[in-house]
């Protein structure tokens, strides 16, 4: 009876435990997922400000309006049939000559993509 009484306490123990790791595992879960977020998050403000540095020497130049830039973001959103703000893979894969491309430092660059010129 004894033996049982400590058999029964080490298990509640070890119960204890357990959930104590599966907390501690779901909490670092969550840490990883705020991680996630907020490298996707510097990625997209790393994205938008090249853009806007892109747009703002081209307009400088007198090359592009900003009229012409929104029509030129409308006719690109509806390639897909939907005008949802999004571009589809099949989209991005466009003909042109520039390609954002990730370093191994896992930032961005721009690199020009010469064909067969």
């Amino acid at each position: 009876m004894l033996w049982d009484l400590y058999q029964q306490y080490r298990i509640e123990q070890l119960d204890r435990q357990v959930d104590g790791v599966r907390d501690a595992a779901a909490a670092m879960e969550g840490f990883a997922d705020l991680r996630a977020a907020a490298r996707l998050d510097d990625k997209v403000n790393r994205l938008a400000l090249i853009c806007r540095a892109m747009f703002e020497l081209m307009q400088a130049s007198g090359a592009v309006t900003e009229e012409q830039l929104k029509a030129k973001i409308v006719e690109i959103d509806l390639r897909d049939g939907q005008a949802d703000g999004k571009i589809t893979q099949a989209d991005s894969r466009s003909s042109s000559r520039t390609k954002a491309a990730r370093s191994r430092s896992g930032r961005f660059r721009i690199r020009a993509v010469f064909g067969s010129m």
